[in-house]
């Protein structure tokens, strides 16, 4: 019988689950609106700078559907701002508002002890293994290499 909760792809489906949901509460519970996944576009927005919808969409793994309505309701919300690419006009770049650059500090003070509670326990060389385990079987499905 295939025992499925012996498998690491269980534990890292499972805790993707379980960390939507706690980021989802903590995000409310600091007193902003924004789901998992915007989070998520902003945090790449925040450390990466303007960045392409292309880009955007690969970096998150997600389709650019789905990027595009998530910064429908970041624009909608006054976060994150699009503009025409200065090389070419035909790509949009999305940016950080001066709203969402405000809210930074904020948000990643609730986040961080999320990060800090779901290490709890755990050695930071087991952290560092774990995190290159991970990218190697990212890399065995063959995802492109700026998106690990």
């Amino acid at each position: 019988m295939f025992d499925y909760e012996a498998k690491i792809q269980h534990w890292i489906n499972r805790l993707s689950f379980i960390l939507r949901a706690e980021a989802q509460q903590r995000l409310k519970q600091a007193g902003h609106d924004l789901a998992a996944e915007e989070w998520a576009l902003l945090m790449v927005l925040w450390r990466d700078g303007p960045t392409g919808m292309t880009d955007l969409a690969a970096k998150t793994l997600r389709d650019r559907t789905t990027v595009t309505r998530l910064v429908d309701r970041l624009v909608g919300k006054g976060l994150v701002v699009r503009q025409s690419s200065a090389r070419d006009r035909r790509q949009v770049v999305v940016s950080v508002s001066a709203q969402g650059r405000a809210i930074e500090a904020s948000v990643l003070r609730a986040m961080v002890p999320l990060i800090k509670d779901a290490n709890q326990g755990i050695a930071d060389n087991d952290l560092k293994t774990a995190v290159q385990v991970l990218k190697k079987m990212a890399r065995n499905l063959s995802l492109p290499e700026d998106s690990i």
